[in-house]
């Protein structure tokens, strides 16, 4: 079967040669390229008879896989776990599964994955290599790479990435390509880079042995999917971005690996190490440092409750020794953020007495902190402003991990303008704690996305009229939701409202 692109470039070569000499060539008889010659649309028509159940199959699974995010890692999508929740057999799940990644001898890890960014009418994928490559040293599984690379060539498709060619190059702009440009020109010489630009927006001297320009998407996915399997893993932050930038086509991506040198948070959809950044760091220790690190890893690599955590995984990949990552392990099995009752770390099981205690600490210490604010002057609430727009602009996208970020940004924001520095550093220990059970619960806040917003703006308001009452009243009412909404999960276990009622009721 001749492609699409196959059939223009016949009719094209038409305009300086004979259908004769162009069949020959091209080795088609002259009656097929006469038929091309008169249709006004080249592309693959579909064929007669009973429908192709794979390629059907294959778009089934895309969508699910290219809004998994970092949980593509887990047991729920596993093949027959797929099969289970499409009605199809396993065997055409695997097909297409296979066809969005490598096989599993290809997968060798070393190299790291530095930035992706996206946007109409480019797609640009940095890799750092390796310094010195070892075959099969993966510090993860075959399995696990494989299935994130299905996550983002997933994520790609669904997007209608492979549609860029066929757009006008003049419209439909929604992102600056002379700021993705700039990461070619930034890179080092260890990275390399895939680049899918159908508009030849980058110029021919730009391709080099450092970067590779593609115009076609099927040979851009393969070189995706080539260079992907190099890697020793795929960021869970980067899977969960662009499980959200998917529903918008590929817009707005802009994803950078973060650095244990840089405090700041590549990824757009996570900002704890930004709301940890303002404490004074000659406060803490060494190991708490690391292990505000470590949180952001472990909430990163998609874990389950029961899990272990593997200290030699994110001593690599952070880039620590050993020792220290054990030790700030031991902290976060102290702090009770790890279960260490089985040896070694692992992932918490989360019950709903977990849940009610958490949410009872951060409203208590919420109230203090919200009292303190209404009565400071006005030029404190300026940050906490800044973060209200952030809230208001996530809601507006209906994104529920957008939307999280930015209400808890706006939340330890409070803390930090209160002045109370006890009471702040006890809220961020609560809101660190809060976000390893969202992680691990995998929770969704897209339809309180309006909710939250309209709570959020009454805190806002009643603190800047100097109002605690009503804006602890706020507070209250957005924590009860908020403990509702999560203890909700836990369907074979009723939500105990009375305790509820007794560990929040006012004296």
């Amino acid at each position: 079967m001749y492609s699409s692109e196959m059939r223009r470039d016949a009719v094209a070569r038409t305009a300086s040669s004979s259908i004769a000499e162009v069949a020959a060539e091209l080795d088609v008889s002259p009656s097929s390229l006469r038929r091309w010659m008169v249709r006004s649309d080249l592309e693959d028509r579909p064929r007669s008879g009973r429908p192709q159940i794979q390629s059907t199959a294959d778009q089934v699974v895309e969508a699910l896989v290219s809004t998994a995010g970092a949980r593509i890692s887990g047991k729920d999508y596993s093949t027959r776990a797929l099969a289970d929740a499409t009605g199809l057999s396993q065997s055409i799940v695997s097909r297409a599964m296979r066809g969005m990644t490598v096989p599993r001898d290809q997968v060798r890890g070393g190299d790291e994955i530095t930035a992706v960014a996206g946007g109409f009418p480019l797609v640009i994928i940095g890799i750092r290599v390796a310094d010195q490559r070892a075959e099969g040293t993966s510090a993860v599984s075959a399995r696990r790479v494989q299935r994130r690379i299905a996550g983002i060539v997933a994520g790609l498709r669904s997007a209608g990435v492979q549609h860029w060619p066929q757009r006008f190059d003049s419209e439909h702009r929604q992102t600056d390509a002379a700021v993705m440009l700039e990461l070619l020109q930034a890179g080092s010489d260890r990275e390399r880079f895939v680049v899918f630009d159908p508009h030849r927006e980058t110029n021919e001297t730009a391709e080099s042995a450092n970067i590779a320009v593609h115009r076609e998407f099927a040979e851009f996915l393969d070189a995706v999917k080539s260079a992907l399997a190099t890697c020793r893993d795929i960021p869970g932050s980067l899977l969960d971005m662009l499980s959200v930038r998917v529903r918008h086509g590929f817009e707005g991506v802009m994803w950078r690996q973060s650095s244990q040198a840089d405090p700041r948070r590549s990824s757009n959809n996570s900002d704890s190490m930004e709301i940890s950044s303002w404490l004074p760091k000659e406060t803490r220790s060494i190991t708490e440092h690391l292990a505000i690190a470590l949180r952001e890893e472990i909430i990163d690599s998609g874990y389950e409750p029961g899990d272990r955590i593997n200290p030699r995984l994110l001593s690599r990949r952070m880039q620590v020794p050993r020792s220290s990552v054990d030790a700030a392990l031991r902290r976060m099995v102290d702090d009770k953020l790890l279960d260490g009752s089985r040896g070694g770390s692992r992932i918490p099981l989360i019950t709903t007495l977990d849940v009610l205690d958490l949410y009872a600490g951060r409203m208590a210490v919420g109230e203090v902190l919200l009292r303190s604010l209404a009565l400071r002057p006005k030029r404190y609430f300026v940050p906490v402003q800044l973060a209200l727009r952030q809230v208001e602009a996530s809601a507006a996208t209906k994104s529920g991990i957008d939307v999280e970020d930015a209400d808890l940004h706006f939340q330890q924001e409070l803390a930090r303008a209160s002045g109370l520095r006890q009471s702040a550093r006890a809220f961020e220990a609560l809101t660190l704690r809060l976000r390893l059970f969202i992680s691990v619960l995998q929770l969704d806040y897209s339809p309180a996305s309006d909710r939250i917003l309209i709570d959020d703006r009454a805190i806002f308001k009643a603190l800047s009229l100097g109002d605690a009452d009503t804006a602890v009243s706020a507070w209250r009412g957005k924590v009860d939701n908020a403990v509702r909404h999560m203890a909700g999960l836990f369907a074979r276990r009723r939500f105990d409202q009375d305790l509820w009622a007794q560990l929040t009721r006012r004296r």
